[in-house]
């Protein structure tokens, strides 16, 4: 899976569960979340996990405050905007 996943670039599988998992991307603008590289980029590493192919559970923005922590080593409010989509497999 691993392998699949590496030459990935805008998107990324953030929590990968036994039934499915969350892909994250970075949004530039609100106009960018259907028609982002990353939003295909996180419809392929759906599609490598879920070989019969996938639902939504939950999309939307998240928090911009966790990426932030996770590269500063604290809780800080960034300029990044991350959209996350939650699938399970089918």
């Amino acid at each position: 899976m691993v392998g699949l996943l590496g030459c990935v670039h805008e998107a990324s599988l953030e929590r990968d569960t036994s039934k499915g998992g969350l892909v994250t991307f970075p949004l530039e603008s609100e106009s960018d979340i259907l028609e982002s590289a990353g939003r295909r980029d996180a419809f392929r590493i759906m599609e490598a996990k879920c070989r019969s192919g996938s639902r939504i559970v939950k999309e939307g923005e998240f928090p911009t405050a966790i990426r932030a922590a996770d590269r500063a080593g604290g809780a800080q409010i960034g300029k990044d905007r991350i959209w996350g989509i939650e699938f399970i497999c089918k």
